[in-house]
């Protein structure tokens, strides 16, 4: 077995130097080399006297780099760029059939990351290793005793092997990234800040743009390599002005692009996207409040994305559960993917669809960047059937087996099963406006004197704007609960019976269950991509990935959606105060 992962590992590693050897070969060469020779003294020489030396050791590095510019009204909050290296190692040890992880309770992750040195001395880079390897050891023996002995004091637990053996993969990216020149980026971010200057009605104005590069090194002893080069540019601007009664009005735009070029070749567009948002902002400081609201919603144009973002962001990954102490309850218990128990049942109404394909990288020229080639343990995307014709056929997965299935997806994202490309589709749809005259029809069923239309919901950023920690707490009850999190809404209307729609201030949907899933009864023949950047999961909010720290993406392409009926509640009637004085722009 040693043999097999000695030569596994020289295999790999010749295929890695001979790819980057042309490219960076200094850098890239001793890094892969460092990385290679420790690898290979911990399966031959990492033992504590009686106990197994690793079975499976992967590492990872990843060399960012960001640039970073705040502005306000036309004028530079903020501007700076900064490197960073941080390497991640994994360790198991006993076998794939019971090894050191998901267990609860013991001394620690044998996951470790830490950030890691930014030279290229070879010296300095083994030292590194070294000491995170051995850390990573010793809690990998740690937990492997006591997860066989809580094991053994809880007879009948479930069987299930705890690592699954893959083909190996390897994978060399042969893109380069741009770099940025900060004082253009920061030109670029005045200019289109400064499209909000002379409209006194907005209180706070910020727009923020990043440029963020990383290249990403992982080798494992199964034969795993790959070197992935990834950049891309965000733009995130946001407005809030109050109502007359002090209400909080909040909205904001976000575009992504590969390069920041992209930008600068379409400046007039972005700025048209933040008159935009004025109007939006400026339209819903007279928005209606509702105190509360049962019935039929329509959820449509971005708003429907992040409805299916949200499901399946939560719905869409199996994960085995943990082994802990007799009689804990922990909170990764309580988090449970229900859908591990509905395999073959209805999930969604019989004529929707839903698949799963980070490996197409875009839709009606739209690009989508959930796509990706190969996922955090070196296993490549592929396509997966979530659901047909309304029924649960599959979850994604990790290396990490569960009872119904025993291979990857190549899903592990965050650490955990998540998807890249969702793809929406129906068997039966209707035009927009077909849609809505459905929606009137139900709403007059339901005794209701109006509906509801739900164009954008707030994601996870625009919540911490807007309400800070208090509207996390609210999404967070529901996640405890096992219910689907849904955010509150960012632009609803009331939809009368004549057709005509008023805009209304933000709702809180009540709750959300797996069965109101089944509810959908109609939706749209045409479909739309969005690219999600900040989704709320328990996988992605506990490890910060949902606050906007990484870098990965859910893209969704689906239709419009009407439910048969939501609960909806409305803002308190408290708010802030008004300010004393004007603005200083109003005079």
């Amino acid at each position: 077995m040693k043999f097999l992962q000695r030569l596994i590992l020289y295999s790999g590693l010749a295929f890695a130097l001979g790819l980057i050897g042309q490219a960076d070969e200094d850098s890239d060469e001793v890094l892969v080399r460092a990385l290679k020779d420790e690898m290979q003294r911990s399966l031959d020489e990492l033992q504590i006297e009686n106990e197994p030396r690793p079975y499976f050791i992967s590492y990872v590095v990843n060399d960012g780099s960001v640039s970073l510019v705040h502005s306000k009204l036309g004028a530079t909050a903020l501007a700076n760029q900064s490197a960073s290296r941080n390497f991640g190692v994994s360790l198991r040890v006993g076998s794939r059939e019971l090894d050191n992880t998901k267990y609860i309770g013991g001394p620690g992750s044998s996951s470790v990351a830490i950030t890691f040195p930014l030279t290229d001395s070879y010296e300095e880079l083994r030292r590194a290793i070294w000491m995170r390897t051995d850390a990573a050891y010793k809690q990998a023996i740690s937990s492997l005793s006591a997860k066989k002995t809580a094991i053994a004091q809880q007879p009948g637990l479930e069987e299930v092997n705890d690592f699954s053996e893959e083909e190996p993969f390897e994978y060399v990216s042969d893109n380069s990234v741009a770099s940025v020149d900060i004082e253009r980026l920061t030109a670029f971010a005045n200019e289109i800040s400064a499209v909000m200057k002379g409209h006194p009605e907005l209180q706070e104005t910020l727009t923020l743009v990043r440029y963020v590069t990383n290249t990403r090194t992982y080798i494992d002893t199964d034969g795993n390599f790959n070197r992935l080069v990834s950049s891309f540019c965000a733009l995130r601007s946001h407005a809030t002005a109050q109502a007359e009664d002090g209400a909080v009005v909040h909205d904001y735009v976000s575009i992504f692009a590969s390069n920041c070029e992209e930008f600068y070749d379409n400046v007039a567009e972005i700025k048209q996207r933040h008159e935009e948002l004025i109007s939006s902002v400026l339209e819903f400081v007279t928005a209606e409040p509702i105190r509360a609201y049962i019935g039929p919603v329509l959820i449509s144009d971005e708003a429907s994305a992040t409805f299916f973002a949200q499901v399946f962001g939560t719905r869409a990954g199996a994960t085995p559960r943990p082994i802990s102490e007799p009689g804990s309850s922990t909170l990764f218990g309580r988090l449970r993917n229900p859908f591990m128990d509905k395999i073959d049942a209805r999930v969604l109404p019989n004529f929707i669809s839903v698949v799963n394909d980070p490996t197409e990288s875009d839709f009606d020229g739209q690009r989508l960047y959930g796509s990706y080639v190969v996922d955090n343990e070196g296993i490549p995307s592929r396509r997966t059937e979530l659901v047909k014709d309304g029924r649960l056929q599959a979850l994604l997965m990790t290396r990490n087996p569960t009872p119904d299935f025993d291979k990857s997806t190549g899903s592990n994202r965050a650490g955990a099963a998540l998807p890249g490309n969702l793809f929406v589709s129906s068997s039966e749809s209707m035009s927009e406006e077909e849609l809505k005259q459905e929606l009137l029809m139900w709403v007059e069923d339901s005794g209701n004197d109006f509906g509801i239309v739900v164009k954008r919901f707030h994601d996870l950023s625009s919540v911490f704007d807007s309400s800070s920690s208090e509207g996390v707490a609210a999404l967070t009850a529901p996640m405890l609960e096992g219910n689907i999190v849904m955010f509150p809404t960012l632009r609803a209307y009331k939809v009368n019976l004549d057709g005509s729609e008023v805009p209304v201030r933000t709702l809180s949907v009540s709750s959300f269950s797996d069965s109101q899933l089944r509810d959908i009864v109609a939706v749209s023949d045409t479909r739309q991509a969005y690219n999600i950047s900040n989704m709320f999961t328990p996988t992605t909010f506990f490890s910060g990935w949902g606050l906007g720290l990484g870098t990965d993406f859910i893209s969704v392409v689906s239709p419009s959606v009407l439910i048969e009926e939501l609960e909806f509640q409305g803002s308190g009637p408290s708010h802030p105060s008004l300010p004393i004085v004007s603005h200083p722009a109003s005079e």
